[in-house]
């Protein structure tokens, strides 16, 4: 089990992100308990993380593998509504030829 501040919107089979660098792993969400309080991984990790450490998903999970090779950390779209975010909407200047 992984304490941690808040672990509301983390769900059962969803692939989440422990640390950062080095000792950064993957593991599934196996539960949560307590509220989102804890989150149980359905095995156990393999290297040992500081309190604090960040624990983060996307609750993207692909079912087959991309076209195209991607850099890490790529972004997957832009000026789209984001849940619980403002929508990042714009609105392009058009041109008139007179």
């Amino acid at each position: 089990m992984i304490p941690v501040a808040g672990g509301a919107g983390f769900t059962a089979g969803q692939a989440i992100t422990i640390d950062s660098g080095a000792n950064q792993e993957t593991a599934v969400v196996a539960a949560t308990t307590g509220g989102g309080a804890t989150i149980t991984v359905a095995a156990p990790l393999t290297l040992a993380h500081p309190a604090g450490a960040q624990v983060s998903g996307t609750g993207i999970t692909f079912t087959a593998a991309l076209a195209k090779a991607h850099a890490s950390g790529a972004q997957v779209a832009g000026s789209i509504p984001t849940p619980g975010a403002p929508n990042q909407y714009y609105r392009k200047e058009l041109s008139v030829k007179k």
